[in-house]
């Protein structure tokens, strides 16, 4: 597949120190000049046989060289950016910067992985698979296992984080609450057409969409009468 636009569709042996997340910091921005033609993906992405939504890691400054060489794979990869307000001369202005600093998603099949994560691959020193702590280490990598998201979640993920709005975010498990374990629809507002959850998060109910081991998407807060329940029967 090829890399599309990062635009709303709606509307090696030594260790490296690695920007991403842990379960309590987020990092400083590491480059706020990213461009749309630096990332991404579209939200109706074609699911491929064996193919997976992987998070991996990148060495800080190699970002440009990570990008590059999925890209020249055909690799579609996205990497979110947020809307962050800043002021110039006086006003008010809306910027993009990385969502989720130092961490991509990649979509390919696992055998591909290892032609960027892997020696002698030129991007091995600086791209690691993001790994699920939470999961046994695997016996032929002796490492927990790399963290995979579901086609469905991501689809919603890169749909929610596409809208422009300085008020989504990404936070830590601990700091949101679900209100039930049930899908909503947003059917108005800004956020119109993001399926995920309702949550309690920064003291206001927002629309969350959970990516397991990195941490929840929120949107800004959504009015309960902006929502509807989300089945099959109400897509």
């Amino acid at each position: 597949m090829d890399t599309l636009p990062n635009v709303n569709p709606r509307r090696g042996g030594q260790e490296y120190s690695y920007a991403g997340l842990t379960s309590n910091v987020y990092p400083e921005v590491q480059n706020p000049q990213v461009e749309n033609s630096h990332t991404g993906v579209t939200s109706n992405f074609v699911p491929m046989e064996n193919h997976h939504w992987f998070v991996f890691r990148v060495l800080y400054g190699h970002d440009n060289e990570v990008v590059e060489a999925l890209k020249a794979a055909s690799v579609q990869l996205y990497i979110p950016l947020h809307y962050d307000k800043v002021e110039i001369k006086g006003k008010e202005r809306l910027r993009k910067v990385p969502l989720l600093p130092g961490l991509l998603f990649a979509y390919m099949t696992r055998e591909k992985t290892c032609e960027f994560v892997k020696q002698p691959a030129r991007t091995a020193r600086f791209l690691k698979y993001y790994t699920d702590k939470t999961k046994p280490i695997e016996s032929d990598t002796l490492h927990n296992p790399p963290i995979i998201v579901s086609d469905s979640v991501m689809d919603r993920f890169i749909d929610a984080s596409s809208i422009k709005n300085e008020h989504s975010m990404m936070l830590p498990n601990e700091r949101c609450r679900f209100k039930k374990d049930q899908l909503v629809k947003v059917i108005k507002g800004d956020f119109k057409g993001v399926v995920g959850k309702v949550v309690r998060a920064a003291g206001q109910q927002r629309v969350g969409i959970e990516i397991e081991g990195v941490g929840i998407f929120v949107t800004a807060y959504i009015p309960s009468d902006f929502m509807i329940i989300y089945n099959d029967e109400n897509p």
